[in-house]
């Protein structure tokens, strides 16, 4: 049995390993007493000339840009030890009186019944399970009996996020919604009599913003443009000030690959988990198409494999000139292009970092000088750039054509970038069509 008093502590410590060189292990202690060992990652690290009372190496973070993004620095090894104690400081420990039904053990049944009897994606149980640690986090204790949580609690706990302003309406209805789908579930295996918050009113989900943002394809380069120019703040330099110039070289490869990845994203209308996932086996450069096959959502926990297209079905995307281009580019840049290898990897073959990109993405429209388009009230985000494909493909193409190309079950999803498209010669088309029923000459508008 958990004893819920004792102290949940970790440590950090660099092993060096034959193949991957120094790395980062964390070591903690869980509240059960029980002891934890984990690989956070490679370590990007120097010896700083300074020693421990005890006589260990105190390191400090190496020299120039890192080479990877999986290579964690002395602060950010920290910050990931950090977060694994606040994991285990959030699992539910026993001490409510015995045989009373816990919100740590409802959760627990109710995550364990979503993945197993459900189905439900690994990207959607990480989702879950970080909401349950938000409930235990900001209002509810894991420890909590059941049968002591009440409407009213609940309420003033909905009630205190919305005033607060921090959380969007939908994040707090998300938290709402999965504790009364947690104490529905109690109340199905019989651990309570009744849902005290079935008659709770949620927060209304907040209606979908019919306006977004798009982008020209002379300003989808000129972002493109600005995410490869490394700038100055961003300069490896040396301790004598010269610049670092392997370390040069490796961020000018990456930059440039985050400039195409932003356009191949606008020039195809890919998901960023479907670009993450994207195989050179799906790029047909003589079919001139790209085949959409898997998607790896960066809300899914880390290794997990990635899965089907949102629709639930592959689809095939034509391949414009520019998106040829800088499929070329990436193809001949040194990464491997064996079929089953990522178009976009890291330098360690991994997935692209989400972070990494979308911050890139932001900066190079601040550079570009399209910064409003992130002041506005709906700033612009990454996935705009999907909506930039479908406001310039239904210009030339069918509805349904789009749809497919975008991999929408609906095709009132694919309706909204009919809206955008410009009507200039609207009124003299339909003045024409009217004429000829008619038999009159239509009427000449001023111009």
């Amino acid at each position: 049995m958990a004893e819920s008093g004792r102290r949940i502590t970790g440590n950090l410590r660099i092993e060096e390993r034959p193949r991957a060189g120094r790395v980062w292990v964390a070591t903690y202690v869980r509240a059960d007493g029980t002891k934890g060992r984990k690989f956070l990652g490679p370590a990007w690290v120097k010896d700083s000339g300074k020693r421990t009372p005890r006589g260990a190496v105190v390191w400090r973070a190496a020299n120039g840009s890192k080479p990877d993004p999986d290579y964690l620095t002395p602060r950010e090894a920290q910050d990931a030890l950090d977060r694994l104690l606040g994991v285990e400081k959030a699992k539910p420990r026993t001490g409510a009186r015995s045989g009373a039904k816990t919100l740590g053990a409802a959760a627990d049944a109710w995550l364990l019944h979503g993945q197993t009897v459900r189905g439900v994606s690994a990207s959607t149980m990480h989702g879950y399970t970080a909401i349950v640690g938000r409930l235990y986090a900001e209002e509810f204790s894991p420890d909590t009996p059941l049968r002591k949580i009440t409407e009213e609690q609940a309420r003033r706990y909905q009630d205190r996020l919305l005033l607060d302003g921090k959380l969007g309406r939908e994040s707090i209805r998300r938290r709402l919604v999965v504790l009364r789908r947690i104490l529905q579930h109690a109340k199905k295996l019989g651990w309570i009599g009744e849902n005290s918050l079935a008659e709770l009113q949620v927060v209304s989900q907040p209606p979908p913003d019919p306006d977004f943002n798009v982008l020209e394809p002379s300003q989808v380069e000129a972002v493109a443009r600005a995410i490869a120019a490394v700038p100055d703040d961003e300069l490896p330099l040396m301790r004598n000030g010269l610049v670092d110039e392997r370390a040069f070289a490796a961020t000018t490869e990456r930059r440039a690959m985050w400039a195409d990845v932003v356009r191949v994203a606008a020039y195809t209308g890919l998901r960023f988990g479907e670009l993450r996932a994207l195989r050179w086996r799906d790029v047909n450069f003589s079919g001139e198409s790209i085949v959409v096959r898997r998607n790896a959502p960066t809300s899914a926990p880390g290794g997990t494999a990635p899965k089907a297209p949102k629709s639930g079905k592959g689809r095939s995307v034509p391949l414009i000139p520019q998106a040829i281009a800088a499929l070329d580019r990436l193809s001949e840049a040194g990464y491997p292009t064996g079929p089953d290898d990522l178009v976009f990897p890291t330098r360690g073959e991994g997935m692209l970092d989400a972070g990494r990109v979308r911050n890139a993405f932001y900066r190079g429209l601040r550079d570009a000088g399209l910064g409003h388009l992130r002041d506005k009230t709906n700033p612009m985000t990454f996935h705009d750039l999907r909506h930039t494909f479908g406001t310039i493909a239904v210009r030339v193409f069918p509805v349904s054509d789009v749809q497919a190309m975008l991999g929408h079950a609906d095709i009132q999803t694919t309706m909204r970038y009919v809206h955008s498209v410009p009507r200039t010669d609207a009124a003299k088309r339909l003045a024409m069509a009217f004429s000829e029923d008619l038999g009159t000459a239509p009427l000449q508008l001023p111009t």
